[in-house]
């Protein structure tokens, strides 16, 4: 398999009269932390919220009208399915689609809504490779791979285009990698038109093959798929991806889902930007290589790719929930006491003083090491970060030496 710069110009020429370019943003407030230019490419902004119909949109209008008219079948996760299912539709073209039975709600049902049928099986996206495999031995119709098609990684390669028109002096590419389809046609266009850029992917570690096979120079697979960024949890890093990427990738790093919660959190909140897993990934990322070297980027121009904005709403509250928990803005303390009056009252007297707002207490006699005449009080607190959580719990040992923070 192999992608060249001129299929990729091929796709962008067919492309650009059907898929308007996706805004590049300058954020100020990430520009101030990390002391560069941030910039988003909001790929969350296409009108199913993801690069992927990108791919699926060029691959379907390639196709011949024979194979039009026997129709597509495509596995998904959720945003190849709503992308092989827009394009399904613009082309008038009937699409199946096999989504794992844990897929979000909001994916299938966005999927159904553009009119393609969606099959519930399996538990990965292996699974639905094996069911599509046998579906089309009864059935023949044009398989839309998520990444491994040529014509698919040529329709994400456009991302790369827009990316070098509206940012011509960029220093740095950050994305998120799972198949690697964004990252092998973005590559392409990067390294063929300016080589100098540096592109930079991240995969979750806790589904890490094409991350560990960039770093190790061969072929790995993995036995987890252990993250909330379903984008890209792909176990199997394929030699033909690996091939591609590893002449366009400079660096490959893995990130703890904690610290990709965060991120999620701060695109929320300073960027008012609603991104899923994958789609957030990026600045983690670079949050994370920053502060292990923040000189390495200082006023570089940076282009972090939000692959995707589609995250279902009860995930999403989970989600914040954890970038709050990581960022040392909520918190679980232990506090044992003397269950004495007026203990409590001075207790909670120190928290309000330090600026902490009590979400939950509870005041617990029997817990172990309390004592007939101590209770341990467990406290959720919302503080405003790590500052006024140091400060608290410094306070705190003064009176209360043995508060400890709970896991």
């Amino acid at each position: 398999m192999k992608l060249t710069l001129a299929d990729c110009r091929k796709a962008y020429k067919v492309l650009q009269p059907i898929i308007n370019p996706t805004p590049l943003v300058y954020n100020e407030w990430l520009s101030g932390q990390f002391g560069c230019e941030v910039w988003l490419k909001l790929e969350n902004m296409l009108p199913i919220g993801s690069f992927k119909m990108r791919g699926a949109t060029y691959k379907i209008s390639q196709l011949t009208a024979a194979e039009k008219k026997r129709g597509v079948l495509a596995v998904s996760a959720g945003n190849h399915a709503q992308g092989v299912a827009w394009a399904a539709r613009r082309f008038k073209v009937k699409a199946t689609i096999i989504m794992p039975e844990g897929s979000p709600l909001t994916k299938i049902r966005n999927t159904e809504a553009l009119g393609a049928t969606v099959i519930l099986h399996g538990n990965s996206i292996e699974d639905g490779f094996k069911f599509a495999e046998s579906m089309m031995k009864k059935k023949p119709m044009t398989f839309v791979h998520p990444y491994k098609d040529e014509l698919v990684m040529a329709g994400q390669s456009t991302v790369g285009f827009e990316i070098l028109e509206q940012l011509p002096d960029a220093d740095y590419i950050f994305s998120s990698i799972g198949g690697g389809g964004l990252v092998a046609g973005m590559g392409t266009v990067i390294k063929g038109l300016k080589p100098k850029v540096k592109v930079i992917a991240g995969q979750a570690s806790g589904c890490r093959a094409m991350v560990d096979s960039l770093n190790k120079g061969r072929v790995m697979q993995t036995d987890r798929a252990e993250t909330f960024a379903d984008g890209i949890r792909v176990k199997i890093a394929h030699p033909d991806m690996f091939n591609i990427l590893e002449k366009v990738v400079d660096e490959a790093h893995a990130i703890d889902d904690e610290q990709t919660a965060l991120a999620v959190l701060r695109l929320i909140e300073r960027a008012r930007v609603i991104a899923e897993g994958a789609g957030a990934l990026p600045l983690a990322l670079l949050s994370a290589l920053h502060q292990k070297n923040p000189k390495r980027f200082k006023d570089k121009k940076i282009v972090l790719v939000v692959c995707g904005g589609n995250i279902d709403v009860n995930l999403l509250e989970r989600i914040i929930d954890r970038g709050l928990i990581e960022g040392k803005r909520k918190v679980r303390i232990a506090v044992p006491i003397a269950d004495r009056p007026g203990t409590l009252h001075a207790l909670t007297g120190i928290i309000k003083d330090t600026g902490a707002n009590v979400l939950q207490v509870v005041h617990d006699r029997d817990s172990e090491g309390t004592g007939i005449t101590g209770a341990n009080v467990l406290f959720t607190l919302e503080t405003k970060g790590p500052a006024e959580l140091k400060l608290l719990l410094d306070k705190l040992q003064l009176d209360f030496p043995r508060v400890k923070v709970l896991d």
